[in-house]
């Protein structure tokens, strides 16, 4: 038998060492949720999480922040991408994500109860990172023009220009979307989902249609489209519109702000830090826990804030709920994720430990059964290589004793044996 063959899973197969919130393919969707470890560690931030999300359902809450924190490789992003399909209870290939977890806590029934009845209520999640839509002049209101962006693009506005997305959304209060949408086209020869980006180019097209579906006059159409400043929207404003579409929504649906790496993004600045305490404020008090903001950041929010604790303490309590994730659970990660075996050779090499011709260097009965026929020491000596390449530099330091680094060596090591 070939070494290869004796392994529950192809070990040839595509692993992404990191996790990227915006790669959303079925494929990619599904390998994750099936592939997905629980640790000993993850459970409890599962338990902790869910326990804290749960309560609101029947208490109403303003603190509705979860800041999730670790170094590169940690898991973090990972574990933000589970709960958004977990949250959302997404449907891939015709099963729901809640299912794809239900065998990861079979042996802790009541944590999956907790996580089941999470997804009974409707849930929409707007997942992204930060730094990748973010704008690239970052002044006081970035934060805030980055929510904007999002959430407008989430209701199918065009949230990169808030012009057009404050234009589309008046035409939909008015029930005129579709009409506008004919008229637009019938007079361009293109949609308006084609042509919105370039809308600056189409007012030729635009003030027209404006007029007939609006009954603008041509003069204030043309006012309106030539009008060069700057649309500016503040904290209550969107908190109103946020506000608004959940009121649409049944009792027990939530919106969630699932945001990658927004510790980086916002860094020390006080500026932002202001904007994303008064934004998460304003939406706790307004919305009472039917919209949440869950971050991700290589620091513990206490860590960015340490240095002017006083100022920011309103947004300590907004974001209660606190998850550290590290990256001490790297080996139960590979040897369930990369070295389960097949059932026939986890008995076979059951039978060989229980002769007594294991040495006690193997680590235990487990550790050898999902370790054995491959070289010893091979990941971990591929970690203090890439410690050694990495020296003087931390983040790069923690990458060598990452999850998604770790899997990918272990998986080098055992394909050559």
């Amino acid at each position: 038998m070939m070494i290869r063959d004796m392994f529950a899973d192809d070990i040839n197969r595509k692993i992404n060492g990191v996790i990227k919130v915006d790669q959303a393919a079925d494929d990619v969707i599904e390998q994750e949720l099936n592939e997905y470890v629980i640790t000993r560690e993850l459970k409890k931030h599962f338990i902790t999480f869910f326990n804290y999300y749960g309560d609101a359902f029947d208490q109403p809450t303003a603190d509705m922040g979860v800041w999730i924190s670790g170094f590169f490789g940690s898991g973090k992003s990972h574990f933000l991408k589970m709960l958004s399909y977990l949250l959302e209870n997404k449907e891939v290939k015709g099963i729901r994500s809640v299912e794809c977890f239900r065998k990861k806590f079979e042996d802790d029934p009541a944590t999956f109860m907790l996580i089941d009845r999470a997804t009974k209520g409707q849930t929409e999640t707007i997942l992204f990172n930060i730094d990748i839509e973010g704008f690239s002049n970052k002044d006081k209101t970035a934060v805030l023009r980055v929510f904007a962006k999002m959430f407008y693009n989430h209701l199918g506005f065009y949230g990169e220009n808030l012009k057009v997305a404050m234009m589309e959304r008046y035409i939909d209060q008015q029930g005129k979307t579709e009409e506008f949408r004919r008229v637009f086209e019938e007079k361009k020869g293109k949609s308006w989902l084609e042509m919105r980006r370039a809308f600056a180019f189409n007012g030729k097209f635009i003030i027209p249609t404006l007029m007939e579906v609006l009954d603008m006059s041509e003069d204030d159409a043309k006012a309106w489209f030539n009008d060069k400043t700057a649309t500016e929207i503040s904290i209550a404003q969107l908190v109103e519109d946020m506000k608004a579409y959940v009121d649409t929504k049944p009792a027990n649906f939530r919106l969630l702000f699932m945001i990658d790496e927004v510790g980086q993004y916002v860094g020390t600045d006080t500026d932002m830090l202001l904007n994303l305490q008064s934004l998460t404020e304003k939406i706790g008090s307004e919305c009472e826990g039917k919209i949440w903001v869950i971050c991700t950041g290589q620091e513990a929010i206490d860590e960015i804030i340490k240095v002017r604790a006083d100022e920011f303490s309103r947004i300590q309590a907004r974001f209660k709920t606190r998850l550290s994730l590290s990256s001490s659970s790297v080996d139960e990660v590979i040897q369930k994720r990369i070295l389960k075996k097949k059932p026939e050779e986890e008995r076979w090499h059951g039978t060989y430990t229980d002769t007594g011709r294991m040495g006690s260097a193997d680590g235990g009965k487990d550790t050898f059964l999902c370790a054995q026929r491959t070289v010893p020491g091979i990941a971990v000596s591929g970690r203090r290589i890439l410690g050694a390449c990495a020296a003087g530099g931390c983040v790069a330091a923690e990458l060598c004793h990452g999850r998604g680094t770790s899997v990918l060596l272990h998986r080098a090591d055992t394909a050559c044996v």
